[in-house]
């Protein structure tokens, strides 16, 4: 029963603050929108991140809420005790370990690839100079949202699969085409902040 309360507490709270951000922060603090089209160009506008963020922790609360409260109608039984276990500080390790090398490799796979490729002998520019050039704008994105993915699946499933590969592969390409391919503008993590 407390953590059914927990859920609809914390989901409503959520809601409440990604409505206030959709409806007052966002409008009143960013001046351009989510997308700002100039000349037959579309580019991401600064409120795009923020927007999407603020929805999908609307849709998110929304369903906690509602699955707590329908899951709660009828539920007789005692919830069991929740606390810090060894498998709860196991999970949160693995998840952390994978979070940490998959960042890692996304920050530093372009920049060493091109100092591999130079030290090889190919005349390249520095890294900072390809960061809107394909494939080295791909490369960090690419490894480290394969890792993230992959990693999280092996995780939750208990086994690496060529399925979870193949998930990890699909995804990555999905944010590509979705996040980078229509904006001429847009950089992909972590090449926005080189």
């Amino acid at each position: 029963m407390q953590t059914r309360q927990w859920n609809i507490g914390l989901g409503l709270f959520f809601i409440v603050a990604s409505l206030l951000t959709l409806i007052f922060w966002i409008p009143n603090d960013i001046e351009s929108g989510v997308l700002i089209e100039e000349r037959r160009s579309i580019d991401v506008g600064d409120a795009l991140a923020p927007t999407a963020a603020a929805i999908a922790i609307l849709m998110t609360s929304l369903a906690i809420v509602l699955s707590s409260v329908f899951a709660g109608s009828g539920a007789t039984s005692a919830e069991p005790d929740v606390g810090v276990s060894r498998g709860n500080a196991k999970s949160i390790f693995a998840i952390a370990l994978v979070l940490a090398v998959s960042l890692t490799v996304m920050v530093w796979a372009g920049p060493l690839t091109v100092k591999l490729l130079q030290a090889a002998g190919f005349e390249i520019k520095n890294y900072r100079l390809l960061t809107s050039t394909i494939p080295y704008k791909y490369i960090g994105f690419a490894l480290g949202g394969f890792i993230l993915v992959f990693g999280l699946i092996t995780w939750i499933a208990g086994r690496p699969s060529l399925r979870a590969a193949l998930t990890a592969i699909a995804a990555v390409v999905v944010l590509i085409v979705v996040y980078d391919v229509p904006f001429d503008t847009l950089l992909l993590p972590p090449n926005g902040s080189q």
